[in-house]
């Protein structure tokens, strides 16, 4: 009789197991960058995980690492509910959203991924002109996250301002655009996904990149040589954006777990970034090359120059009050730097992030 009651109690709790999981809402994301990259490895498996987590199985997530909406078409297909879940690359659509892009503009500033992320993130929740270019778009902002620092990775060896002049480099944004033409260089715009087959028919030399790409678009065996330039950061990509008509789908609760679970999974990523460029180091899968004095020089003068200059830059892109929105962001970044440790693991920083941003939130009315 007991050992009948302990079966029927077994056979009902996997009955309602099996009941929560497939009645659970899913989440359709699309990574866009691939099975190797960070994204589909380490951001989005955290999110779903957590989401899971917070909200009792009522949510899920699918993640589809490419081919549904490639990134240069991700703001169209979060908009249009292509896809519910997706990493909007704002450089890419400098137009829809000038002020969301104001901190690509800002790049050189900021010690660490973790501490630039931080601060991008709260700065585009708390700012109203932000907020309007994702709803006007059909999206609701939930985070962002920031590349290590970017090097130039080369089919040849470069080392000197000369070995730069009339070397075709791929560029993310017009800051990196700037930088490689102010060398002599010649600034060449395509997404990431392209690379491969770009170096390997010659019609780019270069790529200004993080070498974590060496791993996630698999560019060992076109890419020679990494020049550690350390030129600043991508910190750009929304990478947690959600499609309007997802949220609209959710209640508050559900909404700030979304939040909350996106801020585990971005922290995950920069440590999966960071993963990444060891494998790259330990393995010798490119030649790590030491600037000369002379382009590290040149490189401080350009960032110098671009920053003093970023407000005029930013309000002929239609950015208002720019140099206050310069100001806003710079005191966002030195408030991260005081409140990221070194070394902190992904746990505690997705934990801060959701403390100190998304804690006093009112998501009955975020994103509407």
């Amino acid at each position: 009789m007991n050992t009948r009651f302990t079966a029927t109690l077994f056979a009902c709790s996997i009955a309602a197991s099996l009941a929560t999981t497939a009645g659970a809402e899913t989440i359709r994301a699309t990574s866009a960058f691939g099975p190797n990259h960070a994204i589909a490895k380490d951001v989005y498996p955290t999110i779903f995980q957590k989401l899971e987590e917070m909200t009792d199985g009522r949510w899920t997530g699918q993640d589809t690492p490419s081919g549904l909406v490639a990134p240069n078409e991700m703001s169209t297909g979060l908009r249009d509910g292509v896809t519910d879940f997706g990493p909007l690359l704002m450089p890419y659509f400098i137009a829809e959203y000038p002020e969301s892009a104001l901190v690509s503009e800002l790049s050189m500033l900021g010690s660490s991924a973790q501490v630039v992320s931080s601060a991008v993130t709260e700065y585009i929740v708390t700012c109203e002109p932000c907020q309007a270019e994702f709803s006007r778009n059909g999206q609701v902002y939930l985070g962002s996250d920031t590349t290590p620092l970017y090097q130039l990775l080369s089919t040849k060896e470069v080392r000197t301002v000369d070995d730069m002049k009339g070397l075709k480099v791929r560029s993310g944004s017009p800051f990196y655009a700037a930088f490689i033409e102010s060398l002599g260089g010649v600034a060449v715009q395509m997404q990431s996904s392209e690379l491969f087959e770009s170096l390997s028919q010659g019609v780019i030399d270069a790529t200004f990149s993080s070498p974590h790409e060496i791993i996630a678009n698999r560019l060992g065996d076109v890419v020679k040589f990494a020049t550690e330039i350390d030129e600043g950061v991508f910190n750009g990509a929304a990478v947690a954006t959600a499609s309007k008509l997802l949220w609209d789908r959710m209640d508050p609760e559900d909404r700030h777990a979304l939040a909350a679970a996106s801020q585990y999974g971005l922290a995950a990523g920069l440590a999966g970034f960071d993963a990444q460029i060891k494998e790259v180091r330990d393995q010798n899968l490119v030649q790590f090359v030491e600037p000369d004095a002379a382009l590290i020089e040149a490189r401080d003068a350009f960032n110098e120059q671009r920053l003093a200059g970023a407000a005029a830059i930013l309000e002929e892109r239609g950015v208002t009050d720019a140099q206050t929105k310069i100001d806003r962001y710079t005191a966002l970044i030195e408030k991260w730097e005081g409140l990221v440790k070194a070394e902190m693991p992904a746990e505690e920083l997705g934990a801060l992030r959701d403390k100190e941003i998304w804690a006093n939130v009112d998501f009955a009315t975020y994103g509407q």
